[in-house]
């Protein structure tokens, strides 16, 4: 039995002992007889599948009467975690997904005003599942996005955040490492028009074709560490003002770290540094993406105890860059 096995089998035996003792047995015997080989047939996985398919229905059932307590829910959570994460949905039998997809409704029903959130481990279910489906169905969702017809790889909630930091930070620069085709740098530079304050500089090793231009924006091309370029960044900052550092370029951790370790230094106590895209390689998208911003980050803060990660940036639930929004606080 694989490690997979072993969890989703673990999340069946959980929530069927919490809804029926008989079909417990039933699950456990079949579950025995295939981890020591015997009748290891698509009979007996359709049987345990089955098994499993009640139990949701009834658990789902149970929660939305209002008659579970939190280790019914934790139970469900836990099977439609198993099985959303680690069995593909399209070889799931119409039973079992018909009856996860039903959970979702039983996981969380608010009802009246005002509604509190739902425990953390039903949140975060609810919250990761929906990350990956943005993540990976993303020529309808972040690659179709777009600002003043130019494309614009961002997540709306992560850009209205960046909206609301440099409104309060009013930056002197705001510094943008990975270019692709200047619609981020285009609507910060709106956005720094707005507020009649700062510029933006942005550095990719390619040129974008076709940049928009804006005369708050000043393009480079270049590597992001490559010293001459972060001299040159360093020395358009204005003298005592905040600073806005966005590292969008490289996702490997080896040029994340070395971004960390050559802007980290330009942000003054109060002002930002964020690090997109520390939702891949597990985090909770593109699980096999390799060691990438998270790790990076990880590491950096175990180093330097100048930042603290800002949970306020990510109460939208949705943003890519989780616990990357680092704030200098000294």
């Amino acid at each position: 039995m694989t490690a997979k096995d072993n969890l989703v089998a673990r999340a069946r035996s959980a929530l069927v002992r919490r809804v029926d003792p008989l079909a417990a047995r039933r699950a456990a015997t079949l579950a025995e007889r295939r981890t020591a080989g015997i009748e290891q047939s698509a009979a007996v996985d359709a049987a345990l599948d089955a098994t499993s398919a009640v139990a949701v229905r009834d658990l789902a059932q149970k929660i939305r009467d209002g008659g579970a307590d939190l280790h019914d829910q934790a139970a469900l959570a836990q099977l439609v975690e198993a099985y959303l994460t680690h069995q593909d949905p399209a070889s799931m039998p119409h039973g079992v997904a018909q009856a996860v997809a039903a959970s979702f409704e039983g996981l969380w029903q608010p009802v009246g005003e005002p509604v509190p959130e739902p425990p953390p481990f039903i949140r975060d279910v609810i919250r990761d599942q929906f990350h990956r489906l943005y993540y990976h169905v993303s020529k309808r969702t972040w690659k179709d996005t777009w600002y003043r017809g130019v494309r614009t790889y961002k997540c709306p909630t992560d850009m209205w955040v960046y909206m609301e930091l440099i409104d309060q930070l009013e930056p002197g620069l705001v510094i943008e490492t990975g270019t692709y085709r200047g619609g981020s740098a285009l609507y910060i530079a709106d956005r720094l028009e707005t507020i009649g304050a700062g510029n933006v500089v942005t550095v990719d090793v390619n040129e974008p074709p076709n940049p928009p231009e804006h005369p708050r924006i000043t393009y480079l091309t270049g590597s992001s560490t490559d010293p001459a370029i972060v001299e040159k960044i360093a020395g358009m900052i204005p003298e005592g003002s905040p600073v806005l550092v966005i590292l969008d370029s490289d996702h490997s951790r080896d040029h994340v770290a070395g971004e960390l370790a050559a802007y980290a230094p330009l942000v003054p106590v109060g002002s930002y540094l964020i690090v997109e895209d520390t939702n891949v390689n597990g985090h909770p998208a593109a699980p096999d993406f390799g060691p990438g911003p998270m790790e990076a980050l990880w590491d950096f803060m175990a180093t330097d105890p100048g930042f603290e990660v800002d949970a306020h940036c990510e109460r939208y639930f949705l943003t890519q860059n989780p616990s990357g929004y680092l704030k200098r606080v000294r």
